[in-house]
């Protein structure tokens, strides 16, 4: 708005400046033609009793001032018309401009398109814009505005056939072109109408991929050289835009699927069902708590995804602390190094064993550890000694969270703690006293049912075999019923 603002200014100053020049160039000589005549002539003519002379001289002045006059009225008009014209282009471009902008702007692949066919139609001026995209050898709709896009996409035309096909086999802007046979019975079929069309070719790598089409210019006008123009110009840009989008998304896909084969492969040879994801969930959720950026979180998720990579150059689990082999982190992230795809997680991966107090693999200090590393640090331990599942499950949540809130222990950072904590409490507030079955340990904590049951009510508990737990819940069954009784309640 202000840039508009600025160039309405300038085009003022420009006409005010022009006219002011237009006036002196043109009434100064004249203005010195009749001082002369009147000076010099008209006295002697006068004197000499000549007024047939004098009135030709001075029907010559009046017909000269007319004609000074009326060219200063047509320049004028022509100037005008010529600082529109270039007032106008200034505004198409920086319309172009922006509409480039915000095509560049997006990642996603379809909004790349609505935003070319929308962008295209304001610039162009154009009441109808479809973009056509070539599959085989006929070119179908997939966005459009102006129209109905579903009606139009049921209509496929054949490359070669009407203008969009014909633009597409020429490789041709075509603009104005009369409409075939193939045109008018589209139109029919999606209930549409045309008074003047502009197709423009999208190629890319030298093979026209689609076709951008505008119809209809508003105020039953054609479009005209300018128009064509700036279309080409928007459709240049939009086809790199366009490609980028694809190769963001296959570049995103293959990501995707490469991290689910780490993910499955861990889980079902490297550590325990569920592990990776139990870590990741909450890894995030710890992460969202503490405050981290987005884009951090995503860096996290990737790291708790992919951070016991490591382990498969230590495949006994009976060797080193729990987790696995204290040199699997390190092994794990120089692999990760080496991968451009999953690089920018090497530093988490590296450090998601190691403690605050400096007693970890690698004997990393506090602060030196990054933010990241210290919220995986606390997920993996969590679910490592917790899961049934992991060779080292033996403690229930009740006591992860006495040990980790002692005093003495320094191996996490309070403000990761202080956040599982407060994690746990949240979580914690929809549960009972009764002992909880499998299934809802798993919802509690995303982990694999395996053959046991989880009492949390009892910091102490231990793990009950199924033949034991009816015999305990025998023995319990009075306490138990006391304990959820409501205080108001009459025996």
């Amino acid at each position: 708005m202000g840039r508009t603002m600025s160039q309405l200014d300038r085009h003022e100053k420009m006409l005010f400046r022009t006219q002011l020049l237009m006036a002196v160039v043109s009434l100064t000589p004249l203005v010195v033609l009749f001082w002369i005549a009147q000076r010099y002539i008209s006295e002697t003519l006068k004197d000499s009793g000549q007024f047939g002379a004098l009135y030709s001289l001075s029907a010559v002045l009046i017909f000269t001032a007319l004609a000074v006059v009326l060219g200063y009225i047509l320049v004028r008009r022509d100037t005008l018309r010529a600082i529109e014209s270039i007032g106008e282009g200034e505004r198409r471009l920086d319309q172009l401009f922006e509409a480039t902008g915000q095509i560049a702007a997006l990642s996603d692949q379809e909004a790349v398109r609505s935003s070319l066919v929308e962008n295209a139609a304001q610039l162009c001026k154009a009441q109808r814009s479809a973009l056509w995209l070539k599959e085989r050898d006929s070119l179908v709709v997939v966005c459009a505005i102006g129209m109905s896009e579903s009606r139009a996409s049921e209509h496929p035309v054949a490359v070669g056939h009407g203008l969009v096909g014909r633009c597409a086999a020429e490789r041709a802007v075509l603009c104005n072109v009369q409409l075939t046979e193939t045109d008018r019975s589209w139109d029919d079929r999606v209930l549409t109408r045309t008074h003047s069309s502009l197709l423009v070719p999208l190629e890319l790598r030298g093979e026209v991929f689609g076709v951008l089409d505008l119809r209809n210019m508003e105020g039953d006008a054609s479009f005209g050289p300018s128009e064509e123009q700036l279309a080409e110009a928007l459709a240049r840009q939009a086809v790199l835009f366009l490609d980028n989008a694809a190769f963001r998304k296959a570049n995103h896909v293959f990501e995707e699927s490469v991290a689910q084969l780490v993910e499955d492969v861990t889980d079902a040879h490297l550590t325990w069902p569920g592990h990776v994801k139990s870590v990741q969930d909450l890894s995030d959720r710890l992460a969202e708590r503490v405050g981290l950026s987005e884009a951090r979180r995503a860096t996290l998720r990737l790291a708790a995804r992919i951070h016991d990579i490591g382990l498969i150059d230590f495949r006994d689990t009976t060797i080193g602390p729990p987790g696995g082999h204290v040199d699997h982190a390190a092994k794990g992230a120089e692999r990760i190094l080496g991968m451009s795809l999953w690089s920018s997680a090497a530093i988490t991966v590296r450090a998601s064993h190691e403690q605050m107090d400096g007693r970890g693999p690698q004997e990393m200090h506090s602060f030196a550890l990054p933010m990241s590393a210290r919220i995986l640090a606390l997920a993996e331990y969590v679910d490592t000694v917790t899961n049934p599942a992991s060779p080292w499950g033996t403690l229930s949540i009740r006591e992860v969270i006495a040990e980790i809130s002692a005093e003495n222990d320094e191996r996490f950072d309070p403000k990761v703690v202080a956040a599982f904590l407060e994690e746990h409490h949240e979580t914690s507030a929809t549960i009972t006293d009764e002992p909880m079955e499998l299934e809802d340990f798993e919802d509690v904590f995303d982990t694999e049912p395996v053959d046991r049951a989880v009492d949390l009510s009892d910091p102490t508990e231990e793990a009950y075999a199924p033949e034991e737990l009816e015999e305990v819940e025998e023995l319990e069954e009075l306490e138990e019923v006391e304990e959820l009784r409501d205080p108001e309640e009459p025996p």
